[in-house]
Parts: structure tokens; C-alpha cells; sequence
């Protein structure tokens, strides 16, 4: 495989089929949907179905087929684990991602199997460990999200177990508590995560991603509210997200 050296694009929060199919035609690699209950962006069920299908319209490759081409690697670098999880993500993508917060493996797992989800996304206090090894035992993408700098020693733990188990997973750096639209300490970042690689949120918008161009180890850039205009998902921004952070 040829090396891609363009970021990750994640655009979160979708909940409508229109939104979701601008994302897909203007190059997005992962398209996301809260699938915590009662929230502000929580998608409904069948237009999740739908996003899945969009998802998987002639995809060349399954995350089941990314977990075989990830053991036969054997890549025990963190840095060069991730890198190896983008480039496949960036050439076979998009792949579909389910939010959720605090809620149990089995709801979680179900909800993933039935809605087709190719990763889950974990924003609360789970324990994200655990989550990993299920979930690569279930042939599913993790993506556990670390607010930083508060959980810098439990992204060294899970860092090492995601590389130890093969699992297909990236980890997400945020600011407090996520969709507030707070950016992160990013010279902390450069300055003390040196060990991993990471999609980065947190506050970003089409405008400021040129001011991330010096954060290390940001493979991937994730956003909700800054895509949005009056809390709806505006094309435009989409459009100009993924374009931006593509050329970063």
C-alpha cells in the first residue's frame, strides 16, 4: 500500500441521510452517529441503517478484512500501528462509527451488530480496556476518546493493549466533556504524547484546523458542532472541514 500522508476526517453527530451523503462524496474516512439516548444529535434508528448502507456501498474492504491485514503485520511501534490504521482506513473507508456514553457492553455490542456499525466510539467512564479486548474479540473498530491531559495514564495502558491484542482501534484525544466546543491544551500534546498517535477533537472548525499543523502525532481530526449552523449540519462547513483537513 502506497502511504498516504493526508489526515483521518471524522464528521460526528449526523442524522440525516443528506448529511451524511455530502460527507461521503467530499471524502470523508469515518461517518459518526451518537447513539447515546436523549441527546441533541442522538440519530434514530433507521436513518442509521441508511448511513450504514452508504457506508458499505462497493466498500473494497470489511474492518473484519482490516483485522486480518493488521496480525499480519505484527507492527509493535504504537506510532506505526496507528499509521498503519489510517492508511487502511484512508484507502478503504468510510467505515461507519456509533457513539456511545456509559452504557453496557451488551447494549453497546447490540446496537453495534444491529446497525451494522463498523466501530463504536466510548465517551464516558467506561472501562475502555475491557471495551478493546471485546471488542476486537467481536471483529469490531474501537475508537476510546481520553481527556487529556486528565487521562494520559490510561492512554499509556490501553496504547500498549491495543497494539498487544491487534486491535483495530485509534485513540481520541478531547477537552472535557465533548461536544462543548472547547479546544484542547495541544502543546500538551505535542510536549507529552510522544508514545501514541491520536484523532484530535475538541472545539475544531474548518477555520482552525491550520492552527493544529504543529501538533505531533495527530493522525485525524473529529468535529460535530463545527460543522453545524443553527445545531443543524451545514454542507458547506462539511464540505470545507473535510477539504481543510485533508490539506493540513
Amino acid at each position: 500500500m502506497k502511504e498516504n500522508k493526508m489526515k483521518l476526517v471524522k464528521i460526528c453527530g449526523l442524522q440525516t441521510m443528506e448529511a451524511a451523503e455530502v460527507a461521503a462524496l467530499n471524502g470523508v474516512d469515518l461517518l459518526g452517529c451518537i447513539l447515546v439516548p436523549n441527546r441533541q444529535r442522538t440519530v434514530d434508528p433507521t436513518v442509521a441503517r441508511q448511513i450504514s448502507q452508504i457506508a458499505n456501498f462497493n466498500r473494497p474492504k470489511t474492518v473484519k478484512d482490516i483485522f486480518l491485514d493488521i496480525k499480519s503485520q505484527n507492527i509493535s511501534d504504537p506510532i506505526k500501528y496507528f499509521d498503519y490504521i489510517k492508511q487502511e482506513i484512508l484507502s478503504y473507508g468510510p467505515y461507519l462509527v456509533g457513539v456511545f456514553r456509559n452504557q453496557s457492553e451488551e447494549e453497546v455490542f447490540k446496537q453495534a451488530s444491529d446497525l451494522n456499525l463498523d466501530f463504536v466510539q466510548l465517551h464516558g467512564d467506561e472501562n475502555k480496556t475491557e471495551f478493546i479486548r471485546l471488542a476486537t474479540e467481536l471483529g469490531f473498530g474501537v475508537i476510546p476518546r481520553y481527556v487529556i491531559p486528565r487521562d494520559i495514564e490510561q492512554l499509556k495502558k490501553d496504547t500498549q493493549e491495543i497494539v498487544k491484542l491487534g486491535a483495530l482501534s485509534i485513540p481520541l484525544l478531547d477537552s472535557d466533556q465533548g461536544g462543548e466546543g472547547k479546544v484542547g491544551d495541544w502543546d500538551y500534546i505535542t510536549e507529552n504524547l510522544g508514545f501514541t498517535s491520536a484523532l484530535l477533537a475538541g472545539g475544531l472548525t474548518p477555520e482552525n484546523l491550520i492552527d493544529t499543523k504543529n501538533v505531533k502525532n495527530i493522525i485525524g481530526y473529529d468535529v460535530s458542532g463545527g460543522v453545524e449552523t443553527d445545531g443543524k449540519k451545514d454542507p458547506t462547513k462539511i464540505i470545507r472541514f473535510i477539504v481543510n483537513g485533508k490539506a493540513v
